[in-house]
């Protein structure tokens, strides 16, 4: 296999591509003849565009550099903190579910109970009166070990 490899090689080495036919060459004299032909450029178009390509490009120049004018932040009297205090927290019982009986790893017979509650926090701001009220649903999955006696 290697030795077919290596005769592969050589002779691909040997090849080179075939010249251009006269037929084709005689085609594309005839193609490009008129394009050398052709009236020079039209000097004076780019004379006319360059500098009015410049302008542009200096008015954009100035345009970024000039910056935009700011009004100064208008002045408000410092203003101390907010100081909230907690007033009151509450716990709503809203849903108490019963899953049923489980074993535990252990062996022994437990039940489990899903229990939804509301948490609310009161915080209260003494000097402005003003109040937040912070509220955030919690469940606890407990599990009660079932004794039978």
């Amino acid at each position: 296999m290697d030795d077919e490899i290596q005769s592969l090689e050589a002779e691909l080495k040997r090849l080179r591509p075939a010249g251009p036919s006269r037929d084709l060459l005689a085609r594309l004299g005839r193609d490009l003849a008129p394009a050398a032909r052709s009236p020079a450029p039209r000097w004076w178009l780019w004379a006319g565009a360059l500098p009015i390509a410049a302008a542009i490009a200096v008015a954009f120049t100035l345009a970024a550099r000039r910056e935009p004018a700011v009004p100064p932040p208008p002045r408000v009297a410092a203003m101390p903190p907010a100081v909230f205090q907690p007033v009151a927290a509450e716990n709503v019982l809203y849903a108490a579910q019963d899953d049923g009986p489980v074993t535990l790893a252990d062996g022994t017979s437990a039940r489990r109970e899903r229990l939804s509650y509301v948490d609310t926090i009161t915080w209260k701001n003494p000097r402005t009166n003003a109040s937040v009220r912070w509220s955030v649903p919690r469940e606890e999955v407990r599990v009660v070990p079932v004794s039978f006696q």
